[in-house]
């Protein structure tokens, strides 16, 4: 069970690494700067929620969306101007333990973030996996993909309220993978927190994506209004919710959805992607909306998911934790169609309404 403290131990960047012994090498930069494009995600299941924790744990499947892009520079070109983040700096320092490199200057410019943090579509998980791919681009790529996706999942962390210190944020490896390795991606729940295993995934040629973000305040259920008017699901709250509401849904719904991820992982077997969501719908009957309502409320979920089902997407629901909401369709002209319907009939709940692709690899140029 997740210790509910978890994500309230604050640290300074630089501290509380987690390094393997077989991470450690010797590596020089080789380019003068690292620029990368790097998606959100949307994360529509979690496996197991008694293995959430800090670190890698919990499983579960998700897919990248072009709707939502981190852009950053890593350069050997300090900025005298600006500060680094403490999440950069903190990540920066790893790296340079990580290849024995003691020059100081190496520097992360955030060109562009993601808007919406909190909100479902992996803005953290975005940023950590850019600036450790960066990096690992700049020096030369002495990491492999499975290297890195190890690397940031085990040292996945958030900026504090303060802008100053960090805490190790809920992760389960899914959006790092999503960004990594592209396509939809199933990682497999861990047999304890920080043992979970990338499975595989599922191309997404042609797959599209709908994306919208929620008013918390006129989305929120009686779980979310009890932690206060300002409450959203990260840091304290987050931890709290995972640690109360999510155990009790694993104890109630945990077997029936385990059911129908024994479905599903055959679908992915196969390489069926429209199968595979065709079977989230039932999911929907035992998973994430499950675990949200309460969270935000419940009839305003299941309205959603019902009227984008019946206006023919191939599967809708809430991103993480919220209020992000999402929905896929096979073409751009669908897609467009499925944001009408949102729009129209949900206006008053979201707004930031966009289509993009899903599924796309984050993306780097070398200079």
């Amino acid at each position: 069970m997740t210790d509910k403290s978890s994500t309230d131990k604050l640290f300074l960047p630089g501290q509380d690494f987690t390094i393997r012994p077989e991470w450690r090498r010797t590596a020089q930069p080789q380019y003068a700067q690292a620029l990368v494009y790097a998606p959100g995600r949307v994360h529509f299941c979690v496996f197991d929620f008694s293995k959430m924790g800090p670190g890698l744990g919990g499983g579960g499947l998700g897919v990248s969306t072009s709707t939502a892009v981190n852009k950053l520079l890593v350069s050997r070109k300090r900025n005298a101007s600006q500060e680094m983040t403490a999440t950069t700096r903190h990540l920066v320092q790893l790296f340079k333990e990580l290849v024995n490199y003691a020059d100081d200057d190496i520097f992360v410019d955030i060109q562009e973030k993601i808007q919406f943090s909190h909100a479902g579509l992996g803005s953290n998980v975005s940023l950590n996996t850019a600036v450790i791919a960066g990096l690992n681009a700049l020096f030369g790529s002495p990491f492999s993909v499975e290297n890195m996706w190890d690397i940031i999942t085990r040292n996945y962390v958030e900026n504090a309220a303060d802008g100053h210190a960090i805490y190790r944020g809920l992760d389960t490896g899914v959006g790092e993978a999503c960004l990594l390795y592209g396509g939809l991606v199933w990682i497999a729940e861990g047999e304890g927190m920080g043992d979970g295993r990338y499975i595989g995934n599922l191309a997404t040629d042609g797959l599209w994506i709908v994306t919208a973000v929620g008013d918390v305040g006129k989305l929120s259920g009686d779980v979310l209004k009890a932690f206060g008017a300002d409450a959203d699901m990260s840091g304290k709250t987050e931890s709290e919710v995972v640690a109360g509401k999510c155990n009790e849904y694993q104890r109630q719904y945990g077997d029936a959805l385990h059911a129908v991820l024994h479905r599903m992982r055959a679908d992915l077997l196969r390489n069926d992607l429209r199968g595979l969501l065709s079977t989230c719908w039932d999911m929907n009957e035992v998973g994430n909306i499950k675990v949200l309502e309460g969270i935000y409320e419940p009839a305003i979920l299941h309205k959603l998911v019902k009227t984008l089902r019946n206006a023919g997407a191939l599967y809708a629901g809430m991103s993480s934790a919220g209020p992000g909401f999402f929905a896929f369709a096979d073409s751009e002209h669908s897609a467009l169609r499925l944001q009408s319907v949102l729009q129209d009939r949900f206006g008053d709940y979201f707004n930031n309404f966009a289509v993009g692709q899903a599924g796309s690899k984050l993306s780097i140029y070398l200079d």
